[in-house]
């Protein structure tokens, strides 16, 4: 008894036997060619597979009701009020979207994949006047 409670004690904290867990895959890396079609229809790059917001909550599903900024509006036409730089592009439509703030494929290299530092995103179309 003792020598099979021994073994399986070896074995469980061994190695051997299990499984090596695949390092995660960011579909966002633009130097990893392989995963666009995870966005994009293959044979027609850039076209996406959906609209932008599908596209984008197809993997980040609680991103709309649990973003940070959950109140901002988005899939809307800007406001008069506020000031959009053309460095923060709209959908082809006019309307806010997901990449509006985030730079889908992270060129950036900052946090959450903004386009710009936080600090000076949301200044960037509301002017403190």
């Amino acid at each position: 008894m003792k020598i099979l409670f021994f073994t399986l004690l070896f074995l469980l904290n061994n190695s051997y036997g299990q499984a090596e867990v695949p390092a995660p895959v960011n579909p966002h890396n633009y130097d990893k060619k392989d995963y666009c079609s995870s966005c994009h229809i293959a044979a027609e790059i850039p076209k996406l597979n959906h609209d932008v917001i599908t596209t984008c909550v197809k993997c980040h599903p609680s991103s709309i009701s649990n973003h940070p900024v959950s109140r901002h509006p988005i899939s809307v036409n800007a406001s008069y009020k506020v000031n959009i730089p053309e460095w923060m592009p709209l959908s082809k439509e006019g309307k806010l979207v997901c990449y509006t703030c985030h730079d889908y494929h992270n060129r950036s290299g900052l946090k959450r994949m903004l386009r710009v530092d936080y600090e000076i995103l949301c200044t960037s179309c509301h002017a403190i006047k």
